[in-house]
């Protein structure tokens, strides 16, 4: 997904005082009435922003983020000199903070729209805190990390972070979020230590172009920062931990039977179901969720339910192309998980701690996958599981009645009450 920062002053000359709003502007630019608005615009503004730069500049912006679905969260302020208001812009893919000032006249002296951006949570405001970026070596390529210590940290358990599908960052960003981010701030005000680090499709993208598998993209990373921190005799930790999310919490049953001295794994959000009948799920959900199913959407649809047939029918090889499966995995990579189930590695594991936990507005793995794993191994006693109303796949807030992509573009933060569980989960077992 491209999204774009624009910080170009625009400015709009009076419709009427009513008329001139942050909304009218807005709806107008959606309309593409961009004669109309550029008559608005004061003479300073005209002689900086034509017509012509003004369409340009906002076709830009649905380029990378779509139609403009609604205007919410409109605020006014009156100045010395102006009325500014502001409000935030919601579109298909994206949302975006739109901020205007009229002058004394009705004449709007001020317009900037801008991608809106990470915000660190209460939470981790004012820590004491300890980083150390600290590099290490996984099947040949050096990948990137931190460590985040908090202060006083005298041999205190420490969290290895386990990224999503995807080129992830050791922030997990997502839109305005960044989910391990706020997990880590989160842990060290509870006096948690923990490591985050560039997933390799991160730093090497062109090796996604080849043949890979679970392993290459996840697994072995984090065996190997485990390793790596282990050995390094100048760090004074405690026990550690592992917790994974999305992918990496589907991977984390095999990570932990690789580590016998892993004192517990949390997963964030792990599907249950089988990979392709999740993403055969996930299409169905997200081609439907406006309401609407076009011709191009369906021909996508049936494209992928043959993809999604052909990989449990076993019809591919582990040289087939990731263009003609699901997802962005080749054959190799889908051979590897063919037999897997996360759910039946637990199940056969009745010495690690494990804490499953889940957001019950999660439309990429929901509490059908939750449900399973209740069946599965919910009665181990190694087990502990918690669902969380309203959290999302990112375990942020959402008041939406269908979630969607559209709930990761506005800046949010981890649930506080997320962290305080795993870490006295935590300190429950030191």
């Amino acid at each position: 997904m491209r999204l774009f920062i624009i910080s170009v002053a625009f400015i709009l000359t009076s419709l009427t005082y009513a008329q001139s709003t942050v909304e009218k502007v807005s709806w107008n630019l959606a309309k593409h009435k961009y004669a109309k608005i550029y008559k608005c615009f004061d003479n300073n503004m005209k002689s900086k922003v034509p017509k012509e730069q003004l369409q340009s500049l906002w076709e830009q912006i649905e380029l990378g983020a779509g139609d403009l679905v609604s205007v919410e969260d409109v605020k006014s302020e009156q100045m010395d000199e102006s009325l500014r208001q502001t409000a935030t812009l919601k579109f298909d893919l994206a949302a975006l903070r739109i901020v205007m000032s009229e002058n004394k006249k009705g004449k709007i002296n001020g317009l900037f729209i801008s991608q809106m951006g990470y915000t660190t949570p209460k939470y981790g405001q004012d820590l004491r805190l300890g980083k150390k970026f600290i590099n290490f070596m996984s099947d040949g390529f050096m990948l990137s990390g931190e460590l985040m210590v908090p202060a006083d940290c005298n041999n205190c358990p420490v969290v290895i972070l386990v990224h999503g599908s995807g080129p992830n960052d050791k922030d997990e960003t997502i839109g305005a979020n960044k989910v391990f981010n706020d997990v880590a701030l989160g842990l060290a005000a509870n006096g948690v230590a923990s490591y985050r680090y560039d997933k390799r499709f991160q730093l090497y993208p062109e090796l996604m172009k080849k043949q890979f598998d679970l392993y290459d993209e996840t697994i072995n990373d984090a065996l190997a920062a485990y390793h790596h921190l282990k050995n390094d005799t100048s760090l004074h930790l405690g026990n550690y931990y592992m917790l994974g999310h999305s992918l990496g919490a589907y991977a984390m049953p095999l990570i932990v039977d690789s580590l016998l001295d892993l004192k517990g794994a949390v997963l964030f959000s792990a599907n249950a179901r089988k990979l392709e009948d999740l993403i055969e799920y996930q299409m169905h959900y997200l081609t439907a969720w406006d309401g609407e199913v076009t011709k191009e959407e369906q021909k996508i649809v049936d494209e992928n339910i043959v993809k999604a047939e052909n990989i449990r029918t076993n019809n591919f090889t582990d040289t087939t192309s990731a263009e003609s499966l699901l997802a962005y995995w080749p054959g190799l990579w889908w051979k590897g998980v063919s037999d897997y189930n996360p759910v039946e590695q637990v199940k056969q594991n009745t010495k690690t701690p494990f804490l499953i936990l889940q957001g019950e507005k999660d439309y990429q793995i929901t509490m059908v996958d939750y449900n399973l794993w209740v069946e599965g191994v919910g009665s181990q006693p190694n087990v502990k599981m918690k669902s969380y109303p309203g959290l999302t796949h990112l375990f942020t807030p959402t008041e939406a009645e269908n979630p969607g992509p559209n709930d990761y573009f506005l800046p949010n933060n981890v649930n506080k009450d997320v962290i305080w569980d795993i870490a006295d989960w935590i300190k429950k077992m030191e």
